[in-house]
């Protein structure tokens, strides 16, 4: 009798128990869902981390190949076959203009250009954001245009295929033309077809014309002239910010003070020693006679 007692006195309790639970989720009908909840944030946090890497890395590099892509719209290939073949071959071009490719001169001629123009040539893949960034900004504290941001090889695609007009549309093609160009030409080569291409004034383009026509040497260094020197390398790369502002056939002064701001930068970039800097900057220049 005692355990049938126990019994229904242990069933009374039970019963009572249960009906205070089902008044407890009726009260609470969301308690179980507040309990599921923070594993569910977790999931979908996970997934929108993982989501937001993926596109974080993606973006960039389906936009870079899109630009590559892009860029090929606006090269006339056969013109540009047939520039860089001419190079290769060091001829000479229909107008009398000479070619030469950077592996005949002197490696201080392409280091004065890189050091004015794009000190970080080997690093960028034909743009360089860096330098785009900074110009952007000094642009922004000056209020006007005074710093560019364009890199060596995106002068070459200007030079090359486009108008020298300042646009949106133009910097946009210039930036996937120059995507496009170091994708599939190695650095001497994009070296070399600036070096023949830019305009050094005086209907001048390429360097060696240039060198011919303000020194009368020549840019190699095995030829049939004087091979210039350090200092009138760093005068002709000087002239490519305004070549007739900066001829020294014009303003020798002038000229003399811009070269100096490139034997400068090569200094402190440490492309230069001090005694090469000193020597450069007190070598006297003999021009052409015109």
């Amino acid at each position: 009798m005692k355990v049938i007692s126990h019994n229904k006195s242990l069933r009374a309790v039970l019963q009572t128990q249960q009906k205070a639970c089902i008044q407890h989720v009726r009260a609470h009908p969301a308690s179980s869902d507040v309990q599921a909840s923070p594993t569910h944030n977790r999931s979908q946090w996970k997934l929108w981390t993982i989501v937001t890497v993926c596109v974080a890395l993606l973006l960039p590099i389906l936009t870079w190949t899109g630009l590559i892509v892009a860029g090929s719209q606006w090269i006339d290939k056969a013109k540009l076959d047939m520039f860089y073949n001419q190079v290769q071959r060091h001829a000479t071009l229909p107008n009398g203009q000479p070619l030469v490719r950077p592996d005949e001169m002197p490696s201080y001629i392409g280091d004065t250009l890189l050091a004015i123009e794009d000190h970080r040539f080997y690093l960028h893949p034909g743009i360089d954001p860096v330098g785009m960034v900074r110009s952007i900004w000094v642009d922004v504290i000056k209020q006007s245009k005074v710093q560019g941001g364009s890199t060596i090889t995106m002068q070459l695609s200007r030079n090359l295929f486009l108008s020298h007009e300042k646009k949106f549309v133009r910097k946009f093609k210039e930036i996937a033309i120059a995507l496009n160009l170091d994708w599939n030409y190695s650095k001497q080569d994009l070296l070399g077809m600036y070096l023949n291409k830019v305009y050094f004034g005086h209907g001048n383009y390429g360097i060696e014309a240039a060198a011919n026509y303000y020194f009368g040497k020549t840019t190699r260094i095995h030829g049939n002239a004087p091979t210039i020197d350090l200092a009138e390398s760093a005068m002709l790369i000087g002239l490519l910010k305004a070549p007739e502002h900066y001829s020294p056939f014009k303003d020798l002064q002038r000229a003399q003070q811009r070269q100096q701001v490139v034997l400068h930068r090569m200094y402190n970039l440490g492309w230069i020693t001090q005694y090469e800097l000193q020597t450069a900057l007190h070598k006297p220049l003999t021009l052409a006679q015109r």
